[in-house]
């Protein structure tokens, strides 16, 4: 009796798609290559941000200004102001600003500048040679000390002192503020500041005072309207 091969039915060839009478029966169709997805591929992606269209900043960048030496309070009430009315922060500093400039030049608000004090020195010229030898210097600095004696200074305490006063002075002037406005009050502004040699920051604090008083008297009123930014088919929605 002959052995059975155990492949003798893979050399056979394929059946075909048929049943028992003959008749042929669809077999759905499997394409040869069929998409394995790895976990990888299951895990969403984020959506590419949109880049911001920046055409309206770089038309309106001349109109950006920064300031410095304006307190941080006055730009706190600006903002409290510009909340309270529903409007942007820079119109309402242009309010202001448009207001000083108007009574400056209509000689309505005075400008009166204060010279700072300055450092002085005994050599203008700068370091030149004394007329005096160093040996001579020395016996007119022992006979000075004899003469006239100076009570030691607490240098701790002094350097102390000097310390905070610089701290103040140099943090007022350290706030920087940016706004945008008009560039024709930019310039006016600018123009008015150096009339009278003064730092342009502590004229925008000035006019900005001003204007504040003026506005908490009622002197200056900020009435603002809607602004009509579209327009719609559908009133009632």
């Amino acid at each position: 009796m002959a052995r059975r091969d155990a492949f003798s039915g893979l050399r056979e060839s394929p059946s075909s798609n048929t049943d028992e009478d003959g008749r042929s029966v669809d077999m759905p169709a499997f394409s040869e290559k069929q998409d394995i997805k790895q976990p990888l591929d299951l895990i969403p992606t984020a959506q590419r941000r949109k880049k911001r269209n920046r055409d309206w900043e770089q038309a309106h960048r001349a109109e950006t200004v920064t300031y410095r030496g304006v307190p941080r309070e006055c730009h706190e009430w600006i903002e409290e102001i510009a909340e309270g009315l529903a409007v942007p922060r820079d119109e309402v500093v242009r309010a202001f600003l448009e207001f000083g400039v108007k009574q400056y030049r209509c000689g309505q608000l005075t400008l009166i500048a204060y010279p700072k004090a300055q450092r002085m020195t005994l050599f203008p010229e700068g370091e030149r040679k004394t007329l005096v030898s160093p040996a001579q210097s020395k016996e007119i600095n022992a006979w000075l000390n004899e003469a006239f004696p100076v009570a030691v200074k607490n240098e701790r305490g002094a350097k102390k002192k000097k310390g905070k006063k610089d701290l103040v002075t140099g943090s007022r002037w350290e706030i920087r503020v940016t706004y945008r406005i008009p560039v024709l009050l930019k310039e006016e502004i600018r123009s008015i500041a150096n009339e009278h040699t003064l730092p342009v920051g502590e004229l925008v604090w000035f006019f900005i005072e001003q204007a504040l008083q003026a506005f908490r008297t009622g002197s200056l009123s900020l009435q603002p309207a809607p602004k009509m930014i579209g327009k719609t088919l559908f009133q009632d929605r």
